[in-house]
C-alpha cells in the first residue's frame, strides 16, 4: 500500500519558507537515487522494513503490488508522483519505480 503523506506545516515570510515533509516514523538508511526517464527501479518487497520516498525532482510511475505468503495477490495500486511528494511503502507490498523524467529522490528505510 501507498501512504501518501500531507506536509505537517508550511511557513513563508521575507526571508523564504520552510515545509515540513513528515515528523514520524523511526528511520535508520537514507539513500539518494538518480534515474533516468524509462528505466525500471525496485521490483522487490521487504518483509519488515516500511521504506519512505521524498520525490525532490521528476515524474515517477510508481506500483505497488500485495505478497502474501510470498506469492503476488490481485491487489495492485499505480500511482504518478513528483517533485514534492512523499509516500511509505509498507513490507509485503512488492514496489517497481519507472521514472517518467529524469528524476532524484529520497530513499528512507526504517
Amino acid at each position: 500500500m501507498i501512504q501518501l503523506l500531507p506536509r505537517y506545516f508550511f511557513h513563508h515570510d521575507d526571508r523564504g519558507s520552510i515545509e515540513g515533509i513528515i515528523n514520524q516514523g523511526e528511520w535508520h538508511e537514507i539513500n539518494l537515487i538518480v534515474s533516468d526517464a524509462g528505466v525500471m527501479r525496485g521490483n522487490h518487497y521487504h518483509t519488515k522494513i516500511r521504506e519512505l520516498f521524498i520525490i525532490l525532482e521528476g515524474i515517477i510511475e510508481v506500483t505497488v503490488k500485495k505478497v502474501e505468503c510470498d506469492h503476488l495477490t490481485d491487489e495492485e495500486y499505480t500511482i504518478l508522483v513528483r517533485s514534492g511528494d512523499a509516500f511509505i511503502i509498507e513490507p509485503y507490498y512488492l514496489h517497481i519505480f519507472v521514472p517518467k523524467t529524469h528524476s532524484r529522490w529520497l530513499n528512507v528505510l526504517s
